[in-house]
């Protein structure tokens, strides 16, 4: 491997490096989405079960205990609906200001999961071309020397040409993995993004209908 890397000149030292950011993309990405992950379903019932009850707190508490994305966004609206109606507003005040505040905050937590995808997709585009360019520049010194030498070296010129595609080999090695999980990441965010929007809607249901003095 390390010979590879050798052959593939000066044009592999970026291509290392952009192989090296893609790993460390990929694998944060990977914990981050791995903590995302949780049961969206029991904290939402663990949510309404103490709404029902009187106990924001007990819904609050909830909220922190899964510590996912819907579940940040959810414990903002229920810190703004235990705010509100500490002030005696009028029910329709107040499912607006929870939505409201829902719907303000959820970029927020949206943006945390997108972190870093654009790498990926700068690295998946990026990597291809770096391997082109390397390849050109072999080619066009393998043809160098064949004129410097003054005749036609058949296996020196195909031996040459050989050595520049291992930049475009590389390349491709690093832009197929990171295109990858750019799409795996990005139907990650869409579904997280899904998840608010049902746990949101869930809890303004829960107060129009549910929640009525």
């Amino acid at each position: 491997m390390l010979q590879y890397i050798l052959d593939g000149g000066v044009m592999m030292v970026p291509l290392l490096a952009l192989s090296i950011l893609a790993v460390a993309v990929i694998i944060d990405r990977l914990r981050v989405f791995r903590l995302a992950d949780v049961d969206n379903d029991a904290m939402r019932e663990r949510i309404h079960t103490g709404l029902r009850g009187g106990a924001t707190g007990e819904a609050v508490q909830a909220c922190r205990d899964f510590e996912g994305p819907a579940a940040a966004v959810m414990l903002v609206g229920l810190q703004g609906y235990d705010e509100i109606n500490s002030r005696g507003r009028a029910r329709d005040e107040v499912e607006t200001f929870v939505a409201q505040s829902m719907q303000d905050y959820a970029p927020h937590v949206l943006d945390l999961l997108e972190q870093r995808l654009n790498i990926l997709a700068m690295v998946g585009t990026a990597a291809p071309l770096i391997g082109m360019t390397g390849t050109v520049v072999g080619m066009i010194m393998s043809f160098n020397s064949m004129a410097q030498v003054g005749g036609l070296d058949a296996g020196a010129v195909a031996s040459g040409i050989s050595l520049a595609l291992v930049t475009t080999a590389a390349g491709l090695i690093i832009a197929i993995p990171s295109v990858i999980y750019h799409n795996v990441f990005s139907r990650k965010v869409d579904r997280h993004r899904l998840q608010i929007e049902e746990s949101a809607n869930a809890l303004i249901r829960f107060i129009a209908l549910e929640s009525r003095p």
